[in-house]
């Protein structure tokens, strides 16, 4: 099972979008969380006003326990890496916590705003099942350097990531 949690104000349609589509892609139940969690503001750096993502990930572990297999964070806010001007988002690989940012995937076409959701969605859970970044422009593992990437790639894997999924999946 897999569980999208959102953090600070994040659409119900977009939390909505990602439990159909996610569902569907890893073959598992999805669901969304009640609990409304608010952004941690220890994870939040004034100097770049932006919030850290690994605090964000460590703020997941640490508030949720349960009966699931990966958890989703989504939020809206603004994130970076260290060495990174920014990032969509971050994941352990493997491990159970992933989580996305919706804030650099605006735009105003809907349709492409949540296709770019849904890819970044689908490439960090793939990171929590192991899989790596691919060379393969077109995989929705390949690494987004910029929004341009993001859009330019599939929401789906490649042959050879999916093939790896299926022998590594247990969402």
């Amino acid at each position: 099972m897999i569980i999208i949690q959102p953090i600070g104000n994040v659409e119900e349609e977009i939390l909505e979008f990602l439990k159909k589509f996610i569902s569907t892609i890893f073959n598992t139940r999805c669901i969304v969380s009640n609990q409304k969690l608010a952004t941690p503001e220890d994870a939040y750096n004034p100097l770049r006003n932006q919030y850290h993502s690994t605090r964000l990930l460590l703020f997941l572990k640490n508030v949720l326990r349960g009966d699931f297999n990966r958890i989703l964070g989504v939020t809206n806010v603004d994130l970076y890496a260290p060495h990174l001007n920014f990032v969509f988002g971050e994941a352990e690989s493997p491990g159970k916590f992933a989580i996305i940012s919706t804030y650099r995937l605006k735009h105003p076409d809907r349709r492409i705003f949540l296709e770019r959701v849904l890819k970044e969605a689908i490439h960090e859970l793939g990171h929590t099942i192991g899989l790596a970044h691919c060379s393969n422009p077109s995989c929705v593992m390949y690494f987004s350097n910029s929004i341009i990437d993001t859009d330019k790639k599939s929401p789906k894997f490649c042959k050879e990531c999916l093939k790896e999924l299926k022998t590594r999946n247990k969402c």
